[in-house]
């Protein structure tokens, strides 16, 4: 993969005038509270309309969609950035691990625009969540996923089941594309699901919904998560059985102008 390095590129933050006024996360929930059932799937090929708030997604997909529609990337951008026009959750995963944690130097390796989040108390809207792909010998289990962070997390107590010693556990606001979902409970709902929580069904598609996270009762360092704030005694996975890093976006390239006049003869 082609790596840019920092003082090769033209780089904004997120904020910057060049950038949407609003961020992925801001597209995310603003395509779910607009589009219907009817016109949010789950699958591929991955595409959005955004004029009808229709798409057929999965969850990189999903985030890197949003990342275009808030930084007005195309394809051709986000495989100049890294080196894929679509992302898997995998790769996500991998970047966000190998980049520095928040405040630290940059890399030597090069940049991957991503500052890596170990700590609760440093978790913001627009962080993305990627789990990693789990592997048995040579087979995968599990493929990976990925979400984005709509808002801070909010602790919760009295904890619920699976508790352990000497942990936190905090709700998270996420929007992501699954077929799964995040769990029944009116206080931390999933926006795909409708119905009582032992009759109900749940439409496949983009969606918001909370995760629960663990920490260290002492550092707030981060811990396994669970994928539902619900209580239960065998629903914790922990970071040797379900990898996760949190990531920030980190100045990342302008857009390639589409509209540019040719230089003067």
């Amino acid at each position: 993969m082609a790596v840019a390095s920092l003082a090769a590129a033209s780089l904004i933050t997120l904020g910057s005038a060049s950038a949407s006024a609003k961020d992925h996360a801001d597209f995310a929930v603003e395509f779910v509270e607009n589009t219907t059932a009817d016109n949010n799937e789950w699958g591929l090929p991955c595409s959005i309309d955004w004029e009808g708030y229709r798409a057929t997604t999965k969850a990189a997909c999903f985030f890197t969609l949003m990342l275009q529609k808030s930084m007005n990337y195309t394809d051709r951008d986000t495989y100049k950035i890294w080196g894929s026009s679509s992302p898997t959750s995998a790769m996500y995963f991998d970047w966000i691990n190998r980049s520095p944690v928040v405040g630290a130097p940059p890399s030597p390796e090069g940049e991957y625009y991503f500052r890596r989040v170990t700590r609760v108390a440093d978790i913001q809207k627009g962080d993305v969540f990627a789990v990693g792909e789990v592997r048995v010998g040579s087979t995968v289990t599990y493929a990976g996923h990925t979400m984005i962070i709509t808002g801070e997390p909010t602790e919760i107590y009295p904890q619920i089941n699976p508790r352990y010693a000497d942990t936190r556990q905090f709700a998270v606001p996420i929007a992501d594309s699954t077929n799964s979902s995040h769990g029944c409970n009116a206080s931390y709902p999933d926006s795909r699901w409708s119905g009582s929580c032992t009759t109900g069904v749940m439409a496949g598609g983009a969606g918001t919904g909370y995760i629960r996270i663990y920490t260290y009762a002492s550092t707030g360092m981060l811990l396994g998560f669970t994928w539902s704030v619900t209580s239960s005694t065998s629903s914790y996975y922990s970071p040797t059985a379900r990898p996760y890093r949190i990531g920030r976006l980190w100045k990342l390239p302008e857009p390639e102008s589409t509209d540019l006049p040719p230089p003067p003869p």
